[in-house]
């Protein structure tokens, strides 16, 4: 999916909210809020295994948190529902986490020449940190006191880290010419565990997310505190430039220098064989708002003294 077609989307979300927003008649009452509130809950990414994956990777779930910015638009259709739309902005940060298993087989040489057959099998976790900002456009309905938004969100993840941590590890060098299997030692290859490696995370830059939310909202006068529950899930990601190379999460160098016949053990990350991963939130909103207009009815009220030949009638 292109930009462009991102584009195409939004403008067709937008041209579908329109008769519930700005066609309402102007006889009914209307009424714009801005809310400021803060999202509470969990996070992760629903990973799928690249073609060829060797071992399963699954999510964990992380925490996350954001500031909510919204204003809204509501229109009476009736004489409790009213319908409209919300622009927001968010800003938040959070953690996500893949987790599974791995075996990588590959072939390697000492400095006698022999062949070293390698079966490398881990247990490993990978935790991805990362701020967050969002955009959205919601359709938004409140009956009574219930509310219900759904709509597209944007969200973009920024400064992101992960960390790797590999909880197991077992290193297995075979030499068919001698029919000797050498396991987790040094001069054929070993890697302590637990082990953890932190560097920049590679994430799906941008996301198009489907988000609902549900709740409740207790108005006061030209105030409102509300509680919804919601959840968002991504539709489409782009992902960040990778290779498409399987490469190994544990890699044993071959064995060249016949004085320092140690090999180098190097520990990668899970990326080359996650194909795709699919951002889903959920938790808790909570927020203020208030009225920043005055309900606009087509009212008529008569004036008090008349004596000096003013209007007896006006707008308000």
């Amino acid at each position: 999916m292109k930009i462009e077609r991102i584009h195409r989307i939004v403008g067709l979300w937008m041209v579908l909210l329109s008769p519930f927003t700005f066609h309402l008649s102007p006889c009914l009452a209307q009424t714009s809020m801005l809310s400021i509130g803060v999202r509470g809950g969990g996070q992760t990414y629903l990973p799928t295994a690249a073609v060829g994956a060797t071992g399963e990777v699954r999510p964990g779930i992380g925490g996350a948190g954001a500031l909510d910015v919204r204003y809204t638009y509501y229109g009476a259709v009736g004489a409790q529902v009213e319908l409209g739309f919300g622009i927001g902005a968010g800003f938040g940060y959070g953690a996500a986490s893949l987790k599974g298993t791995n075996t990588d087989t590959y072939s390697n040489t000492d400095y006698l020449g022999n062949k070293m057959d390698y079966t490398v099998t881990s247990a490993f976790t990978q935790t991805d940190r990362f701020a967050k900002v969002d955009a959205s456009l919601l359709f938004a309905m409140r009956f009574g006191g219930v509310t219900l938004n759904i709509g597209p969100r944007f969200m973009m993840p920024l400064s992101a880290t992960r960390t790797l941590t590999v909880n197991e590890a077992n290193i297995d060098a075979y030499y068919p010419a001698y029919d000797v299997h050498v396991v987790n030692r040094q001069i054929t290859g070993y890697l302590p565990t637990p082990y953890t490696d932190t560097r920049a995370s590679n994430l799906p830059r941008m996301n198009v997310l489907v988000a609902a939310e549900i709740g409740y909202e207790w108005r006061f006068n030209r105030h409102a505190l509300g509680v919804q529950l919601f959840a968002e899930a991504a539709v489409w990601s782009k992902q960040s430039s990778i290779s498409n190379v399987q490469s190994p999460i544990i890699s044993v160098a071959p064995i060249s220098n016949a004085n320092d016949p140690v090999p180098v053990v190097t520990v990668g990350s899970v990326e080359s064989f996650v194909a795709h991963r699919r951002y889903l939130d959920f938790g808790i909103r909570a927020y203020y708002a208030f009225n920043i207009e005055h309900v606009v009815e087509h009212r008529f009220k008569p004036r008090g003294d008349t004596r000096n030949h003013r209007n007896r009638y006006y707008w308000w």
